[in-house]
């Protein structure tokens, strides 16, 4: 029996007929979900971060409950994530801190190293005075005074989206399976293996965004002790470090600090160290994890090619700023998902037949001619 697409919709809503109650109060649900969305639009960012931090360790919390209640499962994985959260940044700021005044003086290295370059054609002024370290600090001061007020309101804001988003994950911790489950089942049984599909990879896609680049991350500091080490220059942790953060960029990142430190050896007429860094610091520290394990590990978990995800990245970020991190590759994974299964579900279509009533295109012309009367003729 063929259909057209009218006499689909009133076949499918004549099956299942809702009363005007429920559609009222369907309209009303929707009203509802779009205003929360419109006024909670600027703290989205923070709580798409705590629903896909929910299900990533959903795991945890879910061996957890085998030992306690699901509440307290949920509340101790939580505890566990800002735990870990704020020791990272702990450490990573107090780091950085110890070496402010290290980066300081490499920084003039580079700049003096740069003034001294002659240039054909043209020369760099130098300048009359050196730099006040001493005003420049109390240029800043002055306008941290003077934005006092909006530096208390970011701040404020800060604390608040913290908040939020910890309860965020708390809620979807202890919740999110329920949530999920009593959604499922109002889908179709016809759309119910299409929706797992769904599920499992939005989970693995999140897992290969949250899990994967962190251990990137890891294996790069790990790699980055020994080379630094050798190196000699010096603050092996610092550098270790900040490699590791900005191994969370993929490719873009500790390629600019190699390069950044190459500068830094070529000023001080280090060539040896230069030389290391180009032949055993870039591809060893930095490509070997981005360009082998973080593809290796994202395929593994994911099925979806390294380059969709790197687009869903790079695209997010451009496109949402930091939460375009997860929403983006989620979203190409989604997408890929779809494909696949419009594939599916065209190549059943087509062996049962569905283009069986069509009629085939008359070729034009004489052939036409000749065709219609070899035909009339038998």
């Amino acid at each position: 029996m063929v259909f057209t697409y009218a006499e689909a919709c009133t076949y499918s809503i004549m099956a299942t007929p809702l009363t005007k109650t429920e559609r009222i109060s369907i309209a009303l649900i929707a009203l509802i979900l779009l205003a929360a969305f419109v006024i909670f639009l600027p703290i989205f960012d923070v709580i798409i971060i705590g629903i896909s931090l929910a299900v990533v360790v959903m795991p945890l919390k879910t061996w957890l409950s085998r030992m306690m209640t699901e509440s307290l499962a949920a509340l101790l994985t939580t505890i566990t994530v800002g735990v870990f959260i704020f020791a990272a940044l702990g450490f990573g700021v107090y780091i950085i801190y110890q070496n402010v005044e290290y980066l300081s003086d490499i920084l003039i290295i580079i700049i003096d190293a740069v003034k001294g370059i002659q240039f054909p054609g043209f020369s760099i002024e130098e300048p009359t005075s050196s730099v006040d370290v001493t005003g420049f600090l109390e240029a800043q001061m002055q306008f941290f005074e003077t934005n006092l007020f909006g530096f208390l309101t970011s701040f404020t804001s800060l604390i608040f989206k913290g908040i939020i988003l910890f309860l965020t994950l708390f809620i979807f911790t202890y919740r999110g399976d329920y949530i999920w489950s009593e959604l499922a089942k109002g889908v179709p049984d016809s759309l119910a293996s299409f929706i797992r599909r769904l599920k499992e990879i939005g989970v693995n896609t999140l897992y290969s965004i949250y899990i994967v680049h962190i251990a990137t991350a890891v294996i790069t500091f790990v790699l980055a002790i020994p080379f630094f080490y050798f190196l000699g220059y010096g603050h092996i942790a610092f550098w270790a470090l900040v490699v590791a953060i900005f191994q969370l960029i993929p490719i873009i990142g500790p390629t600019l600090i190699m390069i950044f430190l190459g500068f830094y050896a070529l000023s001080l007429g280090d060539y040896r160290g230069a030389a290391l860094i180009a032949v055993i610091g870039y591809p060893v520290v930095c490509a070997v994890p981005d360009l082998f394990f973080r593809p290796w590990l994202m395929g593994e978990r994911s099925g979806i090619h390294p380059a969709i995800m790197w687009i869903g990245f790079f695209g997010g970020i451009w496109l949402l700023g930091l939460v375009g991190f997860i929403v983006g590759p989620l979203i190409l994974a989604f997408l890929v998902t779809g494909g696949a299964e419009f594939l599916v579900i065209m190549k059943a279509a087509k062996k049962r037949g569905w283009l069986a009533n069509e009629q085939p295109d008359k070729p034009d012309g004489p052939a036409s001619s000749t065709a219609s009367g070899q035909k009339n003729d038998f």
